[in-house]
């Protein structure tokens, strides 16, 4: 029985558009990882792991900026623009574009004066300070992608999102080093902020293609503000989430231990890539049918199913080959295989929930899950950095592990009370 029923759910992939297109988003992904643990490697081997770790520690400081200055803005244009894709853009939104844009430009400024100025990140510095300066590049290109998103050109929205960024790094640091053989270490972050400007253009060079503006609608609606809140409360809860532990240990750890924990995230992460791509597809299928509680039940158990069993195939592939692809790394990073096992464990219970973090997001319920879940993540950071004192980076990762469990385990739970649906597969 159990076995019908996966080769069942293996054959209906291919006929649903859905999953056709969360396999598109899947080839990008397998491209960013590629080109993910090419520069990584690159890095670690032609500079130093504490290169490797500096670089961490800069990215975890873009992100977690990135994503405050945001707003939850990206999320909510996810949620409205499909409506806007022949009628044309209000002026209102690019007013709201405008804000974030002006405002993420002065407050990185200033950011990048105050850790020059002061050197509050001693050698790690002048590897911070090119990452914060494109933040507003990236929260400008972000803003795009969520218009892509939300109309499912889920192509251009994966490479704006997922594998450009790396991918031109690659290239630009290949090019740095190999053609105009320059040999500082600050090629690595040059290359970096000059991807995230490459990422921007393109993302506009889509955007004109795919959208207008109009001159109706000056006025930002009341209801865009307050709708918009929980979605800005749940993302800042979940880059601190998913980017806090790497600051944390950069604050706590030798740059090594950090380059180490970070090699093992990424190799872990590929179980993930199965639901971050059915995420990208059906988030604007869960938005359109939130009225409709049989199809999006339909659309909820479907997506669920998909990624148990493809998390399932990654999880046992990790268990018998993890050691050897640390190896590629270096041999040292073969220590780091408890690492890989406790997160990708913790990455497969937490897709037993199905898509529950992305239901409450798309259907309305994010103000009813932002209170629980910062309890759960600022829970899981202190246990992770209690563990880190007493047991090192493993520490981090128990109690990253415990926190995606819990994470998802109070969307569902939430979903279940709001909407009487079970996003869980069992």
């Amino acid at each position: 029985m159990i076995l019908d029923n996966f080769f069942r759910s293996i054959t209906n992939i291919s006929k649903d558009v859905n999953q056709r297109k969360s396999f598109s988003y899947v080839t990008i992904r397998g491209l960013s990882i590629a080109s993910n643990y090419l520069f990584s490697i690159l890095v670690i081997k032609l500079f130093s792991k504490e290169n490797y770790g500096f670089f961490v520690y800069g990215l975890s400081i873009f992100m977690i900026l990135s994503t405050l200055l945001k707003a939850g803005v990206d999320v909510h244009f996810v949620k409205i623009f499909y409506k806007f894709k022949k009628t044309g853009a209000p002026y209102w939104i690019k007013k709201i574009e405008r804000r974030v844009v002006l405002f993420s430009t002065a407050t990185a400024l200033i950011v990048a004066t105050i850790v020059y100025s002061f050197n509050l990140a001693g050698k790690a510095s002048v590897a911070i300070i090119p990452f914060i300066i494109s933040v507003p590049l990236y929260v400008f290109a972000h803003l795009n992608s969520a218009k892509l998103r939300a109309i499912s050109k889920i192509l251009q929205f994966a490479f704006l999102n997922v594998a450009g960024r790396i991918v031109f790094s690659l290239i630009l640091f290949l090019i740095f080093y190999y053609v105009l053989f320059l040999r500082s270490p600050f090629i690595i972050y040059a290359a970096h902020f000059f991807s995230v400007l490459l990422l921007l253009l393109f993302s506009c060079l889509w955007i004109n293609k795919s959208f207008f503006y109009n001159n109706h609608n000056r006025r930002v609606p009341p209801s865009f503000k307050i709708q918009n809140k929980p979605l800005m409360m749940k993302s800042y809860i979940t880059v601190i989430f998913l980017w806090g532990d790497r600051f944390i240990l950069s604050a706590i750890c030798t740059p090594e231990m950090v380059a180490e924990y970070d090699v093992s995230l990424k190799i872990a992460m590929l179980m993930m890539v199965a639901i971050e791509a059915l995420k990208s597809s059906y988030a604007p299928v869960f938005a359109r049918h939130v009225g409709d509680v049989l199809t999006l039940k339909k659309h909820i158990k479907k997506s669920a199913r998909v990624g148990v069993v493809f998390s399932f195939l990654v999880l046992v592939c990790l268990i018998f080959t993890g050691k050897f692809v640390l190896g590629v790394f270096g041999s040292e990073f073969t220590a780091s295989y408890p690492l890989v096992i406790t997160i990708s464990f913790g990455y497969f219970f937490s897709a037993i929930f199905g898509q529950a973090d992305n239901v409450v997001e798309m259907c309305g319920l994010a103000k009813y899950y932002v209170k629980p879940y910062f309890v759960v993540i600022i829970l899981s950071l202190i246990l992770g950095t209690i563990l880190t004192f007493k047991f090192g980076p493993i520490g981090m990762a128990i109690g990253f592990s415990v926190g995606n469990v819990l994470f998802q385990a109070t969307a569902s739970v939430i979903s279940y009370k709001r909407l009487g649906i079970k996003t869980r597969v069992f």
